[in-house]
Order: structure tokens, then sequence, then C-alpha cells
């Protein structure tokens, strides 16, 4: 008992003086293990790779004391160094690191919780690290719970951390069945943060592989976080994003790149309950930091590997990129098609040549670096999926679709912008214009579409190449298709053969598909094409939380100005049946809570009215 006396009494004590704590974080490394992008003489990456993070984590550890490694998760799909391995080197050498946690991700469920579970069994037979995830409900596959949990404590130099993790929901292409991922992100995200503070936490992070949109939820709606360290979107924050919550409490949001490209270093003091920022650095992976050697003779013993079972990927010069073919479009022009999603939609076609051919943002994982393009820079840009006969990705498939039912597809892929741009499509052999603004469902200009240049017609049946990735998507989503054929082809292979039989690629947007908002007001955003947020200046109608909901719900909105706002609620019929804001309102971000205890279960719609800009959105009262 006294023992337990003067250990508190020394806690006490040392708390008297700021601790200073180092956090280093990574996201989205998608089994890059080795360096890629542009190349030396000869033919070595210069980016990225974990032996270079590995470098750079000795050297902070080296000359900084207080040391916290995390990951925001996805570990799986990315390169090859996953086909033949499965992301078990990856979960060793991230152990062998001192990674202290990881978020699980999405893509950690790409083949289902038993080939997680088999992968971390054998990944973890020598020690392990902890995998979380607060909102997984793993009890109908329990096994999943000897590696993943929903918390972990941290005691560093007296400092008590608290750490848990959250992963996205309602991802389509999610695999997680049996395992259940709960949507209430707010409320457990609550309960998780409540119950770290009563054990003694005076610091909480939540490790989280949300993205952005829902991390700025969770910063809003619960209280007790200190850091969000986030993942999934693969966006780069120079700085952290600060998010004033409704309890007054600010949070910041951190996220660093994808593929070991970068590193995050947080550094920051506690003394009593306050905790400050002392400074935040983004850590170039680039051509100055050395790889560390030890670990690169491991992953140089895993590439000769990869070449015994798919060939000389490494060494294999398939063409040239005049350019840097990018897989992210630029948010301050209105074009929406990318550099890379158009050579690989026209690479498709020119396997097939059907009148269509589209792919979604989300199933291309990696831009193609300017200069000599060998067969894994291929790989590496269309690496989803897994073919079990050759170890590879996604196939090929035609099919017919209606004009009527293409215009459904179009305008399911457009209704989740506001959360995410991974259903949007690129194409080729068609154009077709847009508006955000406009309510979902509702978004395609029709008159613009052009097939080859000829007016869309509704009744029409046209010819479509896809892969098998989005062929199961559309069936998923109540999209119609038919006379459905298979191809033997892969896409990687599709896309490889295409840029050599280009031999120079040169590939820019063009004006496939439009943003017709931005084209006409080209101001009002402003991010780089890396995706790095900034100061976003316009009007906006966010998607409410939770939605379904019973029997209140939280809307928020966004005003550049000061001005006269309506908020109303409106049912099926038309009639009005809340307003929640009537009158002048400041500039900034505002919530407002609906109760909607008396009214009937259903389909509600609430809109924002404010100078000339108005939006309606759908919700659901469940009852």
């Amino acid at each position: 008992m006294k023992f337990a006396v003067v250990s508190m009494l020394f806690a006490v004590t040392a708390l008297t003086q700021a601790q200073t704590i180092t956090l280093l974080h990574v996201n989205d490394t998608h089994s890059h293990l080795d360096a890629f992008g542009p190349k030396d003489e000869n033919l070595n990456g210069l980016i990225g790779g974990i032996a270079k993070a590995a470098t750079v984590i000795g050297q902070v550890r080296a000359t900084e004391p207080n040391v916290l490694l995390l990951h925001a998760g996805d570990v799986f799909q990315g390169d090859l160094f996953f086909n033949k391995y499965f992301g078990i080197p990856e979960f060793q050498m991230m152990y062998q690191s001192g990674f202290d946690a990881m978020a699980v991700g999405n893509h950690e469920f790409d083949f289902g919780p038993g080939v997680l579970n088999d992968v971390l069994t054998t990944a973890f037979a020598g020690g392990s690290f902890p995998l979380l995830s607060a909102n997984l409900d793993m009890s109908a596959f329990p096994q999943l719970q000897t590696w993943i949990q929903p918390s972990i404590m941290r005691m560093i130099d007296g400092v008590q951390i608290g750490i848990f993790g959250m992963t996205v929901p309602g991802n389509p292409t999610t695999m997680s069945d049996p395992v259940v991922i709960l949507e209430d992100i707010v409320g457990i995200g609550q309960q998780t943060a409540t119950s770290l503070r009563s054990l003694g936490a005076q610091v909480v992070i939540c490790l989280s592989h949300l993205g952005v949109y829902l991390d700025k939820i969770v910063a809003t709606y619960v209280q007790g976080i200190d850091f969000i360290i986030g993942g999934h979107d693969h966006l780069l924050f120079e700085q952290p994003i600060p998010v004033t919550g409704v309890f007054g409490q600010t949070t910041h949001i951190f996220q660093v790149g994808e593929h070991y490209r970068f590193m995050g270093k947080l550094r920051f003091s506690v003394e009593a309950s306050i905790i400050q920022i002392v400074d935040y650095t983004v850590l170039a992976l680039d051509s100055s930091i050395a790889a560390e050697p030890s670990v690169q003779g491991i992953v140089d013993v895993l590439k000769a590997g990869i070449v015994t079972q798919y060939g000389n990927v490494y060494t294999d010069v398939v063409g040239t990129a005049q350019n840097e073919l990018g897989e992210l479009y630029d948010l301050t022009s209105p074009l929406r098609d990318t550099p890379l999603g158009n050579l690989i939609a026209d690479a498709y076609r020119a396997r097939t040549s059907t009148e269509i051919a589209i792919t979604p943002n989300g199933l291309i994982s990696e831009r193609i670096y300017a200069g000599r393009v060998v067969a894994a820079d291929v790989f590496r840009a269309v690496s989803y999926g897994f073919d079990e006969a050759t170890g590879l990705g996604l196939k090929m498939a035609t099919f017919q679709i209606t004009g009527a039912e293409l215009l459904k597809g179009l305008e399911i892929s457009l209704s989740q912008l506001e959360v995410t741009d991974d259903f949007s499509p690129q194409v080729s052999g068609m154009t077709f214009k847009y508006n955000p603004r406009r309510p979902a469902g509702h978004r395609v200009i029709v008159g613009s579409i052009r097939i080859n240049g000829r007016p869309f017609i509704p009744v029409a049946r046209y010819t479509v190449t896809v892969n098998t990735g989005l062929l199961m998507l559309l069936n998923d989503l109540g999209v119609q298709v038919d006379n459905i054929t298979l191809l033997p082809d892969l896409e990687y292979h599709v896309v490889r053969d295409y840029i050599e039989q280009l031999g120079t690629v040169q590939y820019h947007a063009e004006g496939r598909i439009q943003d017709i908002r931005v084209q006409a007001r080209p101001n009002q955003i402003v991010a780089d094409v890396h995706g790095t947020e900034a100061g976003v200046q316009t009007y906006a109608l966010h998607e409410c939380y939770p939605n379904p909901f019973n029997p209140s719900t939280v809307i928020s909105f966004r005003l550049p100005v000061s001005g006269l706002v309506t908020l109303k609620v409106y049912n099926v019929l038309g009639q009005e049946v809340a307003t929640l804001v009537s009158g002048e309102v400041d500039a900034g971000t505002h919530a407002v809570t609906w109760n909607a205890t008396g009214l009937a279960g259903g389909i509600y719609f609430y809109r924002l009215d404010a100078a000339s800009f108005s939006q309606t959105k759908k919700v659901m009262l469940l009852k």
C-alpha cells in the first residue's frame, strides 16, 4: 500500500514538468516495401519503401527519448510484394521496427477475416504489436480478437496515452463478413474516449482509418480526443487540420500520404492537463534518405522471389512516360478525368473495341511516374484484386447496357462526392458533365453526354469494357447489364501491353468528364494535385450524422460569408415539417440538431438556402 502511494506521488511530481513526446506516423503503405517512383540509371526507385522508413525511425529514436510509432491502416494490396507474400513480411518488419499500434484498414478485409487471421497468425508467430479498431464486432469470428482490440494504453515517460482505432464503415468493396464494421462512429468514439480517460489517459489519440470526411465528424461530435492520426484517403496534410467541436474542444487531424513516401513527425508536450503541439514536420522519404542496409537486404531477397514468380518486372522496360501520369484530378480545374484514368480506359477499348470503357478512381491505385516505365510500375497502378491462377490482379469483362442504366450507374458513382471520389468514373469513348450541387441522383447533365461524339440515347444499347472489380460492384449496386463476357485478359497485362504498343506515352486530363461548378466558379476550391487540403471557401451542406437516425441527427453547413440563412426539413410530399435555422448567420461552419420525435418514420429532405446557394439532402428517420 505504501508503495502505491509513493508511486502516485512520484507520478504527480513528474508531471509538474512538461514532458515532450515524439509521434511518428504513416498510413496506407499498401505493401510498398521497396523504393519506387522516378528511377536512377540502374532502374532503382528513388522514393519510399520500408527501408527508408526504418532509417528515419532509427535516427529519431537515436536523438529523441520518447517516441511513439503508429500506422493508420492498409497494409494489404498495392504491390507485387503483397501478391507474393500477402503482407506477412510487412507486418514482421513493422514489429521489428517497433510499431506501437496499427489501425485496421478496410483493405485488410479484402479477402475476408479468415485470410487476415491466417496472415496475422503467421506474421506474428515471433512477436506482435496490437491492431486496433473499436468499431469492429468480431463476435461471429472471435479468432481475430487475438490480434485486434479496441484500444490500448501506453505509458511514455510518465504520461498515460490512450490510443483507439476506427475502421471505415459502409465501403461496398470491404469483405468483412461475418465481422461487422459498426457505423456508429460518434457513439463508439465517445464511449471509447471516455473509457480511456477514466483509465487515466492524459492524451487520447484516435488512430483512424475512416478518411478525413468522417474524421471531421468524429472531431466535431466526440469529446476528449486530442489527435486523430488518419488514413484511408491517401492525402498529405503538410500541417494538421484543427477542428473545433461542438463541446468547444479542438482536435487536430493528421494524414501523411501513402506508400512510405512520407512520414509524419509530431512533437507535443504534456504538462498536467495541458497538451500543446511543439512542432509538426512531414519527412519526405526521398533520394536524400538512405535505405537501412539490413532491412533493404530483406527486401532484396523478397524481390528475388517476385522475379522468380513473375519475371523481370523490375528490369523489363515497357515504355517511356513523357510526363507523370497522375491518378488524382486537380481540384482547381473543372476537368475530372485524369492522365492515368484516360490511359487505362483507352487501354481497355484498345483490347476489346467496345464503344465505352469505364474504371472507377478507387480501382486505380497509384500514378505512373515520368521516365522509363517497368512492368512493376504498371502493376502498382492497377494492383487491386487477386487472380488465383496467376497471382496477379483483376481480369477484364465486357457487357451491354442500356443508356438508361448507364445513366443510373453514373449517378450512383457521383452520389458519394461529399465523402469520397472512389466511385467517380474514368472513361473512354464517352464524355459528360455534372453538377455536384444538385441532389445525389440528379447530378449528371444528361444533355452533355456524348458516346464517341454522338448524342446519348437512353433507349440505345451500348457495349462496355470494365474490370471484374467494377462488374461486381455494378451488380451489388443494382445496375442492370447483360450479355456479359468474362475475358481471360488481366487488367495489368492489358495496360502493360498498351503502353508497350505506344512506346512513348503522353497523357493529360482533356475534359472527358467536367465539373461545371468549378468551371463556373474557378476560384472557389483550393487544393494541390496531391490532395493536400487547403482553405476551402464555399457554401456547403453536409451529410447529416447519424443517417439513418432515431430520434435526432446533427446537420452541419458551411458559409464563406455572413448572411441570411434558412434550413428547413420537408417530408416526401414536399410539406415543411421543421424550420431549424431562419435568420442572419455568421461565416464559418455551423451545426444544428434536429429532433424528429413525434414524426413518422420514413424519408425526409433538409434544404439549406443562403444567398444564391441552395442544396437539398436526404435523411431517413427510423421508427
